[in-house]
């Protein structure tokens, strides 16, 4: 199932690289309510992340902007790691979807009791290759306890790739292949070069060991997500930036600790089959690493899916030159476009916008203009609009996108998505405003 989903952070960790939307079944554009929804719970837990791999074609799983790499050296012939799977595994994944990690699996085998290690670090390697691999040694590790010495039978081994529904003869000809030897090989050797690998399951938080519980893994993951942030910054308070955010609005406090939701001080009426999730993403823009309240609206339109992302709580910023010592006049529009680039389409897309346009949000007038994002290295085609306006002293931009792209050529489909925005009610926001300035 292809679905748009938010590529979010919690505001508990700063980011040094901007944030995009992706679009896969691990969003064009990243949707926190897919990963992780308020209202909905999808059952896939990978299917909002992204399934690469790392130079050596070892799987890794979570978002290459995470602050904290978590290295898994494991095999699904050891008993240990298939408990490691099953009991402190599943303590990662949230971490994982919030941004804050990022895992990478060293496929290892021979280390265990179980028959047919090779065979089954094979199969998940070539499962890998079509983008399943987590799921696949969800399987693997489950076999384990299900049918101890003949887990790993070559028609079990099939009927999992089967399962999944990955193409089997591009599985097939991978499995024969010598292609997954070399990464099993690359494997071992990377395990011998690690001066502390005795056993698996063997756990690095960055470069630091950690034992593999679920508590050992969480206290070294917060100690490494600290370090992090205190060089982050330290990076920050040495900057010179030219940019200034605008004296003439609020910009929000959050408690970084805290990882509650922050719902938005807007209301939407939304039809049945509709879900939505609140957070914030933390993105460098123009003028340094800042925190950004979102919602994320997602149901049922005319002939596909919609989606609704409002990032909201943000300073306008303008450029400072040696010209002038005031700032130019705030233009929401440009800001708008500027975060369309920076948070919502995925890096490299071919993005166009049209003219600038009023739109209507709750019966207000807003500014905005039609967007496409095509092209994408990764993720399917779509376009919308956006539109942004200024409530109690705050700005509130609406991305509104369909998938597939072709939805949007039905005015029906753009009909159900602005009946929603005329719903908008803004209240005044709860979380304390910070001066600005």
């Amino acid at each position: 199932m292809n679905s748009r989903k938010l590529r979010f952070v919690s505001v508990g960790v700063l980011r040094a690289a901007p944030l995009q939307w992706r679009i896969s079944a691990s969003l064009l554009l990243l949707l926190l309510f897919v990963a992780a929804p308020l209202a909905a719970q999808t059952p896939d837990p990978y299917a909002v992340l992204p399934q690469t791999q790392v130079l050596q074609g070892f799987p890794d799983l979570g978002y290459p902007s995470a602050l904290v790499n978590v290295s898994i050296y494991a095999a699904f012939d050891d008993p240990a790691s298939g408990q490691f799977w099953q009991q402190s595994f599943p303590q990662l994944l949230p971490r994982v979807q919030n941004g804050e990690i990022r895992l990478v699996f060293v496929p290892l085998f021979g280390v265990g009791s179980i028959t047919g290690g090779r065979s089954a670090a094979r199969a998940a390697v070539c499962a890998n290759e079509q983008g399943q691999f987590w799921e696949y040694a969800d399987q693997l590790f489950a076999w384990q306890s299900q049918y101890g010495g003949d887990a790993f039978s070559s028609e079990r081994l099939t009927s999992g790739a089967d399962a999944l529904g990955l193409n089997q003869a591009q599985w097939s000809s991978c499995y024969a292949s010598s292609g997954s030897d070399t990464i099993l090989n690359d494997a071992a050797r990377e395990a011998n070069n690690q001066t502390t690998f005795a056993a698996t399951p063997f756990i690095l938080v960055n470069d630091l060991p950690s034992l593999s519980d679920a508590d050992s893994l969480k206290f070294t993951i917060d100690l490494e997500l600290q370090r992090a942030n205190a060089a982050l910054a330290a990076d920050l308070d040495a900057q010179a930036a030219t940019p200034e955010a605008t004296a003439d609005v609020d910009r929000y406090v959050y408690d970084p600790l805290a990882h509650d939701p922050i719902p938005p001080p807007v209301a939407l009426d939304l039809p049945d089959g509709w879900n939505f999730a609140y957070d914030a993403l933390v993105l460098q823009d123009i003028d340094g690493i800042r925190p950004i309240p979102f919602a994320v609206y997602q149901g049922p339109i005319t002939g596909g899916t919609g989606y609704i992302v409002l990032l909201w709580g943000f300073p306008n910023l303008v450029k400072l030159t040696s010209l002038t010592d005031v700032n130019l006049e705030p233009d929401i529009w440009t800001d708008a476009t500027r975060l369309l680039r920076l948070a919502i389409v995925e890096e490299g897309c071919n993005v166009g916008t049209d003219l600038r346009r009023n739109y209507s949000v709750g019966g207000l007038q807003a500014i905005g203009t039609q967007f496409a994002a095509v092209d994408c290295p990764e993720l399917p085609d779509t376009r919308g609009w956006f539109a942004g306006i200024r409530q109690f002293n705050a700005n509130f931009v609406f991305y509104v996108y369909a998938d597939p792209i072709t939805a949007m050529d039905d005015d029906r489909a753009v009909q159900d998505l602005q009946s929603i925005l005329d719903t908008a009610q803004f209240t005044m926001p709860e979380i304390t405003p910070e001066p600005a300035g």
